[in-house]
């Protein structure tokens, strides 16, 4: 893992914009909730829609990502865990490649995005993924 750290965040929080990330492009972030509890999430811009998971690889449970804001493969077209060789499905984040084990999915976090503003909801963290188009 790089040495610079995820953005840390709160629920309601903005993220950032569309425009902040290259298409297709990520960048991860770091939940702190008022617990104290800390989720690390990244966002996925794939065809002006945003989507977002928890960094997490389900065969493991180890971070899918070894540099900041890294997750998807070469050519740009899934998500890839660097552990594992899995690839994920970018709108669904369901595996198409990698160690085989039931039920083999990424956790979708929810997202809302207003003119262009990524954010997170105030509850229900992390969720079902909400894909947005271009505003």
């Amino acid at each position: 893992m790089s040495t610079q750290l995820p953005r840390n965040v709160r629920p309601g929080d903005a993220l950032c914009t569309l425009d902040d990330l290259e298409d297709p492009g990520t960048k991860a972030f770091n939940i702190v909730y008022d617990n104290g509890r800390e989720v690390e999430i990244f966002v996925v811009r794939k065809a002006g829609h945003a989507y977002s998971y928890v960094n997490d690889c389900p065969h493991q449970h180890l971070p899918l990502n070894w540099k900041t804001d890294i997750f998807l493969n070469r050519p740009k077209t899934h998500i890839f865990c660097v552990m594992h060789a899995a690839e994920f499905i970018i709108e669904t984040g369901e595996m198409i490649y990698g160690p085989i084990c039931p039920g083999c999915h990424l956790i979708p976090v929810t997202i809302t995005m207003v003119e262009g503003e990524i954010s997170l909801p105030v509850d229900g963290l992390p969720g079902q993924t909400i894909p947005h188009g271009p505003q």
